[in-house]
């Protein structure tokens, strides 16, 4: 095999060196496979007939369950949480499982806050005990700068009064991170939570697929190298800490926290960025393995010949490298980016993929909104009687001319009566109205069989005229 076991030495540098990606034979080309992101925007059949002018149903579903998990409030909540006010953010919204502060390295208390200065959610953390000495605090906020896609960015940290988890006020430590609504931690997609008293506990909701283990270690890659290429460690890379914000996106979260609760002075930086492989090396294993201790000391080597029998070699040797000794081989991020350099190109292809996906959803809707502008201009101009400075602004011709056209995209029928439904048909109709152009209408008067022949160019005049009308009347 590729290095079986776990072993340190130049056996295991050895391995990881010499190992190379091959290309496709000579004359054969590989299509391009889009990634599921951008796959799973894509339907067939009548779907497919659909999506053509809407958004796509999985975006409109992964969206409409983000802006349900942003807004969710709690049934009943009473006591000081639910009325604090900490540094202008409020409507503080329990965000943490059952007994995940008692197991984590920095006990804390973690909610969902509304800022009253832009009206978005955040995630606030309050960290147990005392609050951060100024110097620690300091160093944290330094990772407001760092942005990246892989990282939940820092958007402050401050020293405040408020209510803990269990009530009681008192001066603590805060951060306020990025938040990413319904998102869930790897740990619980990977291995569940364990229960407790009154608790059963959750079984894990995924499970470990080659692909699925790429799409954690390239982006957690990524963002390790952008932190060790700007002086800094995370110190963070675990299971708990990495987040999947939507179906095919990780993230690191809660970074800076440790910089202010845990300094570490006695460690040198390159210790530190070493441990930052070593930790996303175990965290792969245990993915791999679906077992939250597979990469412990005494589990390691026989943790590895799994992942060497039931994984691809390019993933073996990611490991071997990311958990050689630092003295063994001298790994660096930038050996492991090289070494997954194939990977990372075909993932930034499937990127590009998506965001052009995305970019023609976008304009889906800027399509909708335009035509959800004009619609709304529509019913206003036409709705009203009467203003207060014009008793029959509604009897008007130009009123008329517009309930006539009105007529045309809601009121069609056939020869037999039956309503006429052709969304394509309504669509043509406003963009040529949006547009001002200079094809004809046939308007014809449901009550009074009255027929008139219109350009849309002055339908559009009469439109503007008519909602100007509106417009001024609000404003006196």
């Amino acid at each position: 095999s590729d290095g079986g076991g776990g072993g340190g030495g130049g056996g295991v540098e050895e391995g990881w060196q010499r190992g190379a990606v091959a290309g496709p034979p000579a004359g054969e080309i590989r299509q391009y496979a889009p990634g599921a992101a951008e796959a799973s925007l894509r339907r067939t059949g009548q779907s497919a007939r659909h999506d053509a002018f809407f958004s796509s149903h999985a975006l409109r579903q992964e969206s409409a369950r983000r802006r349900a998990a942003a807004y969710a409030q709690p049934p009943e909540q009473s006591g000081p949480l639910a009325t604090a006010t900490v540094e202008g953010y409020h409507s503080f919204v329990p965000l943490d499982v059952p007994d995940a502060s008692r197991r984590s390295r920095t006990p804390s208390f973690l909610c969902k806050a509304t800022s009253s200065v832009d009206g978005e959610a955040y995630s606030l953390r309050r960290l147990d005990g005392p609050p951060v000495p100024p110097e620690p605090l300091a160093a944290a906020l330094a990772w407001r700068s760092l942005r990246h896609p892989s990282l939940v960015a820092l958007v402050d940290a401050f020293t405040a009064t408020g209510p803990a988890a269990d009530g009681r006020v008192g001066r603590a430590t805060y951060f306020v991170h990025e938040l990413f609504p319904a998102a869930i931690s790897l740990e619980r997609a990977y291995f569940g939570t364990p229960g407790s008293a009154g608790n059963p506990g959750t079984p894990p909701s995924m499970t470990p697929t080659e692909d699925g283990l790429w799409d954690i270690a390239l982006p957690l890659l990524s963002a390790i190298h952008a932190v060790h290429s700007a002086g800094a460690a995370l110190r963070i890379v675990d299971p708990a800490h990495v987040l999947f914000t939507d179906p095919h996106t990780v993230r690191l979260s809660s970074i800076g926290v440790l910089d202010a609760a845990r300094p570490e002075r006695n460690l040198p930086l390159p210790a530190l960025q070493s441990e930052d492989l070593q930790a996303l090396g175990r965290l792969l294993v245990s993915v791999a393995c679906q077992n939250a201790g597979a990469a412990a000391p005494t589990s390691l080597r026989r943790s590895l010949s799994f992942v060497h029998a039931s994984y691809s070699a390019d993933l073996s040797r990611l490991l071997m490298l990311l958990l050689s000794p630092p003295e063994a081989a001298h790994a660096s991020v930038h050996d492991a980016v090289a070494l997954v350099s194939g990977r990372l190109m075909t993932r930034l292809a499937q990127g590009v993929g998506y965001a052009d996906a995305l970019r023609t959803e976008l304009s889906k809707e800027q399509e909708n909104g335009r035509l959800l502008r004009l619609v709304l201009k529509l019913g206003l101009a036409t709705s009203r009687p009467s203003l207060p400075a014009n008793e029959s602004y509604g009897d008007h011709p130009d009123r008329y001319l517009l309930r006539l056209f009105q007529d045309l995209l809601y009121g069609s029928s056939d020869e037999e009566g039956r309503p006429l439904i052709s969304f394509a048909q309504a669509v043509h109709a406003l963009n040529k109205l949006d547009l001002g152009h200079d094809g004809r209408a046939l308007l014809t008067g449901r009550e009074d069989g009255a027929m008139v022949l219109v350009s849309y160019h002055e339908l559009k005049q009469v439109l503007e005229r008519s909602f100007g009308e509106i417009a001024a009347a609000a404003e006196q």
